[in-house]
């Protein structure tokens, strides 16, 4: 029974992965964008990338797509799908974190890269 409940675990787990992917790699390369480009060349879209992640950034910032000219905010269909990929994402994490505890020499480590996670972030951001 709880090597049916693991791999049913492990498949849901792949599963919100690929399905959110393209939305969450969005995110992740616009909020990329914005942390490394200095607010000048955010402003001056000079070369063809600066402009594409600016438009694109401001589905990550304002909730609309700049592409065809106008300003127009996520519908509500499209606020529920990020929070369902928010929520997605998060169990996926949660699940993650649960299948990389399992096994007896795995605990250790996961839990060593998990403390790491934490500390180190929180490091990098106080000494600032």
């Amino acid at each position: 029974m709880r090597a049916k409940w693991l791999r049913w675990i492990r498949q849901f787990h792949t599963w919100l992965g690929v399905f959110f992917s393209p939305l969450l790699l969005l995110f992740i390369a616009t909020g990329w964008w914005q942390t490394f480009t200095s607010e000048d060349d955010r402003e001056k879209e000079k070369d063809m990338f600066n402009s594409i992640m600016a438009r694109f950034s401001t589905i990550h910032t304002d909730d609309y797509f700049s592409g065809n000219g106008s300003v127009h905010h996520a519908s509500e269909h499209f606020k529920l799908l990020v929070g369902t990929m928010s929520c997605g994402l998060m169990l996926s994490v949660i699940l993650g974190l649960a299948l990389a505890f399992q096994g007896t020499g795995r605990a250790r480590w996961a839990i060593v890269a998990l403390v790491g996670g934490i500390v180190v972030p929180a490091a990098l951001l106080y000494l600032g």
